[in-house]
C-alpha cells in the first residue's frame, strides 16, 4: 500500500483517477493508521504523511526541492513565523537546512487538524520554542471569529468564498468559524522584540490585508516569501508596498495564471 500511494503522488493523471474513484478516502484512512514516515538525510528531521495530498507536497519540498530557494534565506536564521503553515513542512524544511540550530517560531493555520499535525512535527524534532497556533491572519477583528472554508483536501481551503468559484475544485467544502488572531501579539508573547529572519505568508488571499495589518510586525523581519493571489492582489501592488517598509525584491520563484511566490529581503 505504501509504494502504491507512493507512486501516486508522484503521478497527476494517477492522482486525479484516485479521487473520481473515491479511493482517496481509503488511503486517507490507511495512512491515518499507519503514517508515512520519512527521515531526510543528513540532517535527520523526521516529518510524516497522514493525508494522500501530504506526499506530492512533501516531495516537490524535499525530494525535488521546488518550492523555495534555499540559498535566498538569511545566513544563520533561527526564528521564523509559518502563516497557512498547514502539516508543518515548511518548519521540517528549515530544520533540515538549519542543521542543527535549534529553531524559535510560530505556525499558525485556520485548518485545526493541519495544525494539529504541524505541532506532531515541532514535537517529534525537539523543537520546543516552536508553536502552533489555530487562528487566521488578515481577516475579521482581533479577537473575534472569521469565516472560513475546508476543503476536503487540506492544501486548498481558503477564507474568501469567491475563491471556491475561482479555483472550480469539484469535492466537499465546509465552512468554520476561526479566531481572528495577531501575529504581533503572539510572537511578542513568546519572543518579545527578538527579530523575525524568516517570515512565510500563505494566506489564500488574505495576504495584502495581513499586511497592511501588521506593519509593526514587519519592522521586525528580515525577509519574506509571500504567496501572491491574483485574483485579490497583484505583485506590482506587493512591490511598492513592501519596498516603502524596507523590503527589496529579489526573485520570483513561481507563478502561474492564478498566483506566485515571491521572495524579498530587508537589504
Amino acid at each position: 500500500m505504501r509504494h502504491l500511494i507512493t507512486r501516486l503522488s508522484r503521478s497527476a493523471t494517477l492522482r486525479r483517477g484516485v479521487q473520481l474513484l473515491h479511493l482517496n478516502t481509503l488511503g486517507n484512512a490507511w495512512l491515518r493508521r499507519f503514517p508515512l514516515v520519512k527521515r531526510l538525510p543528513e540532517s535527520g528531521v523526521i516529518y510524516r504523511a497522514i493525508r494522500l495530498e501530504s506526499i506530492p507536497l512533501s516531495v516537490e519540498m524535499f525530494d525535488k526541492g521546488n518550492l523555495y530557494d534555499a540559498n535566498l534565506l538569511p545566513q544563520n536564521f533561527v526564528t521564523f513565523a509559518d502563516l497557512g503553515c498547514n502539516v508543518g513542512y515548511f518548519t521540517c524544511w528549515l530544520a533540515h537546512l538549519a542543521r542543527g540550530r535549534k529553531l524559535r517560531g510560530l505556525m499558525i493555520d485556520a485548518n485545526p487538524e493541519a495544525v494539529k499535525e504541524a505541532k506532531w512535527h515541532a514535537e517529534a524534532n525537539n523543537m520546543p520554542e516552536v508553536f502552533g497556533i489555530h487562528g487566521i491572519v488578515g481577516e475579521g477583528v482581533k479577537g473575534g471569529f472569521a469565516e472560513f472554508y475546508l476543503y476536503e483536501s487540506n492544501i486548498c481551503s481558503t477564507s474568501h468564498l469567491p475563491d471556491v468559484e475561482k479555483m472550480n475544485l469539484k469535492g466537499k467544502w465546509e465552512k468554520i468559524r476561526v479566531p481572528c488572531v495577531s501575529l504581533e501579539d503572539h510572537w511578542r508573547e513568546h519572543f518579545g522584540d527578538t527579530r523575525c529572519h524568516v517570515l512565510k505568508i500563505d494566506v489564500e488571499g488574505s495576504e495584502m490585508k495581513f499586511l497592511k495589518a501588521e506593519e509593526n510586525f514587519l519592522r521586525l523581519c528580515d525577509s519574506l516569501l509571500v504567496e501572491w493571489h491574483k485574483w485579490t492582489v497583484s505583485l506590482e501592488e506587493l512591490r511598492p508596498f513592501l519596498q516603502n517598509h524596507g523590503f527589496t525584491y529579489l526573485k520570483t520563484l513561481e507563478e502561474n495564471d492564478q498566483m506566485g511566490t515571491a521572495y524579498f529581503q530587508r537589504m
